[in-house]
């Protein structure tokens, strides 16, 4: 479920009802987190609640390209956070310490605990440095100003992988590397080569940032966030379904037309991930060369 303070009108009889609830939000950081949990349940439960993100469309510029193409989203109902068209509309994160709504959410398991998202029919192409970025929303936790140590995240582990046929795919072999490997930690650190880790600022229409700083994942220090890969990582081509040697050096040669996204849980059952982690929320993928 999405998780973030709602920075949207809500009507009085929301409020009252809001203040009165006392549970903890999986995502509002403030003291709007009850009010958080009151409307997410209305906007994401599939309640007939309309996808703010309908209003808004992909806005692309030189070298910042959004996966526009929803390939297979079984998890789609068109409603709320349960609307797949958030993932590729573009990208509007917030600020460090709440997460973006412009989402869809992943299921925890079966069909779907997946996102396979497209270029329209181009190919990702490879390039120096980071080749995409992907913007799930985490935020951090804690004192909500420089003060924070910028050491723990709300966050929700996925699994990346690329291909051209559906069917065969290329990762990252993503990693966890906690001191005890049996307990969760929300230590951004421990958690290489996963997206869904990294809290991100960038926005399309609010915050539109240099290419530069789009594709710096060091959000503290002036960077739009959001977890970066590249296809000339050493790691590339040693995890995936039906991922060759040949099929590697294509993909890495030539491109690729689609991402696929599993929330870790569902990828990875042997790690220590508590259900509230397990359901990643998916504002958009950007690349930053494509084919003609």
């Amino acid at each position: 479920m999405a998780k973030n303070k709602i920075p949207y009108f809500l009507t009085a009889a929301v409020l009252v009802i809001g203040l009165t609830i006392s549970c903890q939000s999986k995502g509002g950081s403030g003291n709007e987190a009850s009010v958080a949990v009151l409307t997410q349940l209305l906007q994401g439960s599939g309640s007939g609640t309309t996808s703010n993100c309908r209003n808004f469309l992909p806005q692309e510029s030189g070298n910042i390209y959004v996966a526009d193409q929803i390939v297979s989203a079984p998890a789609n109902s068109g409603i709320g956070f349960k609307d797949s068209y958030c993932s590729a509309n573009g990208v509007r994160g917030l600020d460090l310490f709440d997460g973006s709504l412009d989402v869809y959410t992943l299921d925890p398991s079966g069909i779907g605990a997946l996102l396979i998202l497209g270029w329209s029919g181009k190919k990702v192409l490879p390039g120096a440095g980071i080749d995409f970025m992907v913007y799930e929303n985490p935020f951090f936790i804690g004192v909500q100003n420089n003060t924070n140590s910028f050491h723990s995240v709300y966050l929700e582990p996925i699994v990346v992988e690329v291909g051209n046929d559906l069917a065969n795919w290329c990762g990252w072999n993503p990693m966890y590397a906690n001191s005890n490997p049996s307990v969760f930690s929300n230590d951004p650190s421990v958690w290489t080569r996963f997206a869904g880790i990294t809290p991100f600022v960038y926005n399309q229409e609010s915050n539109p940032m240099t290419v530069s700083a789009v594709y710096n994942s060091d959000v503290v220090h002036g960077g739009g966030g959001g977890d970066g890969f590249d296809l000339a990582d050493t790691n590339f081509g040693t995890t995936g379904s039906g991922c060759t040697g040949s099929l590697k050096t294509d993909l890495q040669t030539n491109g690729f037309l689609y991402i696929k996204l599993v929330p870790a849980i569902t990828a990875l059952p042997s790690l220590p991930i508590p259900a509230g982690n397990g359901t990643p929320d998916i504002d958009g993928v950007i690349a930053k060369n494509l084919s003609p």
